[in-house]
């Protein structure tokens, strides 16, 4: 993956871990803010860091944020700030830029005035929690194809030590096992989902499904593939 240069405005916990992360990644990344203790945390976890002014558009020019591939505005409660920044933004040529919204209405004017994606970490990390405490046996969920998706499911106690062959989640289920993750010595080992594969008791099924299929199929295997207390 090519490297990319991001320029990230605003160092509270969102900033800060998101520009962490994608120099960890190996991308450039520079981090500005006003908040001088901010700017030092981030330092030995970016490629550049500044003392920089956001609503402050030569601050902007003169750290040099033109030049970046996506800029992210996680400006934390400054709503003013985070608009003005992403206006300038904007104005400066970044062509890719993902901002923080603070409510509905924010985000509604950082659309208009320019930013590409607006994003409510707050809000989808809650939905993420809900989501997953409310369907605990569907592990994860990633669109592919309209209508599905790939899911992590737990194999249920009814399928352990069948092959897949035998198990018919295609043919009865409408479910494609692309691979199944196995805890191996205390290691999590990734196995080929071929036809003479059994299914063991704690694997997790990576299958390709339509989400009401993976939902017919908990209803058929009630047990969620939950062991029995020993």
């Amino acid at each position: 993956m090519k490297p990319r240069r991001f320029a990230v405005v605003g160092l509270g916990s969102f900033g800060h871990h998101l520009a962490r992360t994608l120099y960890e990644a190996g991308h450039d990344v520079l981090a500005m803010d006003q908040d001088p203790a901010a700017v030092e945390a981030i330092r030995p976890h970016c490629s550049r860091a500044l003392g920089a002014d956001a609503v402050d558009k030569e601050d902007l020019e003169a750290a040099g944020v033109a030049a970046a591939d996506v800029a992210i505005v996680g400006l934390g409660t400054r709503m003013d700030a985070s608009i003005l920044a992403t206006l300038f933004l904007k104005e400066m040529g970044v062509k890719e830029i993902i901002a923080k919204a603070l409510s509905h209405d924010h985000a509604r004017v950082l659309d208009r005035i320019g930013a590409t994606e607006v994003v409510h970490p707050e809000r989808d990390v809650a939905v993420q929690i809900a989501q997953r405490l409310a369907d605990p046996d569907v592990l994860e969920k990633v669109p592919f194809l309209e209508g599905y998706a790939f899911m992590e499911i737990r194999a249920p106690r009814s399928l352990w030590n069948k092959t897949l062959a035998a198990s018919e989640l295609r043919q009865t289920h409408q479910m494609t096992v692309v691979l199944i993750r196995r805890r191996k010595a205390r290691a999590e080992v990734t196995v080929p989902a071929r036809a003479d594969e059994r299914i063991l008791e704690g694997d997790t099924l990576v299958v390709l499904a339509r989400p009401e299929d993976v939902e017919a199929f908990r209803k058929t295997y009630p047990d969620g593939g939950r062991s029995e207390p020993g």
